[in-house]
């Protein structure tokens, strides 16, 4: 696989489709003419939130793209949580697990259990909570699905924000949930897979305004306390980036040790403090440095840090508790570093 080096990170997985940034698209497999319509699972969920994203990228997305959206988020919200449980043991998609027969599973003729079922299962069973807002999030979501589906949306629920700010709700549990217990379960060929509908779900949401809305005010605790080292992320351009000062051993090779940065909005993750530092100045920020003695610098790369001897140093970055300021900041230290003049 080429999205990155696989490490672990305050208990998450590595994140997959993240590698090429926002901007990159490819024709997937399922949209190549005269292909064959294999859906497995989680390829199914995420071809349905392919289709949400791509629906909500407009600045303002027309009736029949929310009501679409609608409709598939809800689709795709509910397989993946099966999908989950599929991964537990199969006979949990069942209504009536009890009764299960294996070759309903593989033709696809079972009865499988509600959207309120799985998420009671996946809390009960399999152990995964699920927060009151996302429960509460799911359900008006179901509900809205089976207004859209049965009868129509008409009244007070015929609001394009409301649809906007619920899809947006639904989204920032689905990203985390599919990182947290999903995609970790899945082999390497089943990841290669998914991959390109990874990368076109996590660039497409970059674009949903409502979405990011929605997704830094979920991320307020996180980001709260790290305010003194996050930067504004070169590839979303939220203010989430943010260097760890802590070592990541590599999973597979525990002589290594990696400094990961983390955009926790878009989830784009640097193994490499010089490489963070090098798409900030060039990306983003800085494009000039004018040094000591006056001199108009155009760095290629990362100044060395005076701390850690590590070319990692991005002059005049802007951390979030003081956007205005410019400061020297090393991404191997996580810090402000002095240079001496």
């Amino acid at each position: 696989m080429h999205y990155g080096v696989p490490i672990t990170f305050e208990g998450q997985i590595s994140r997959i489709g993240t590698e090429y940034g926002s901007g990159y698209h490819v024709v997937r497999q399922s949209e190549r003419p005269g292909g064959t319509p294999h859906f497995p699972p989680v390829a199914n969920g995420l071809d349905y939130l392919v289709s949400v994203v791509e629906r909500l990228e407009a600045d303002t997305p027309n009736p029949r793209d929310l009501k679409y959206a609608v409709l598939h988020l809800a689709a795709g919200a509910e397989v993946l949580l099966k999908a989950r449980l599929q991964m537990e043991h199969w006979t949990l998609v069942f209504s009536h697990p009890g009764r299960a027969v294996r070759d309903e599973v593989e033709n696809g003729t079972l009865t499988s259990c509600t959207p309120k079922e799985a998420r009671d299962r996946l809390e009960n069973i399999v152990g995964i909570p699920v927060a009151k807002p996302d429960a509460e999030a799911l359900d008006q979501l179901a509900k809205m699905r089976n207004a859209l589906q049965h009868y129509g949306l008409v009244g007070p629920a015929a609001n394009a924000q409301a649809i906007e700010t619920l899809t947006a709700k639904v989204l920032g549990f689905l990203m985390p949930f599919l990182d947290d217990h999903v995609l970790g379960r899945l082999t390497e060929d089943e990841q290669d897979e998914v991959e390109h509908e990874l990368v076109r779900i996590r660039s497409g949401l970059r674009d949903i305004q409502a979405y990011a809305v929605e997704r830094l005010r979920a991320l307020g605790p996180k980001l709260g306390p790290l305010r003194s080292r996050t930067l504004e992320c070169p590839e979303c351009s939220q203010w989430a980036y943010v260097p760890s000062p802590t070592p990541v051993p590599d999973t597979y090779r525990p002589d290594c040790v990696y400094y990961v940065t983390t955009c926790y909005f878009c989830e784009i993750q640097r193994v490499n403090p010089e490489t963070a530092a090098f798409q900030y100045l060039v990306n983003h920020t800085v494009y000039e440095y004018r040094n000591a003695i006056g001199e108009t610098v155009y760095p290629s790369r990362p100044f060395v840090c005076p701390q850690c001897a590590t070319s990692s140093l991005a002059p005049r970055a802007r951390l979030a508790t003081d956007p205005d300021a410019e400061v020297d900041f090393c991404f191997r230290c996580a810090a402000p570093v002095s240079v001496p003049s």
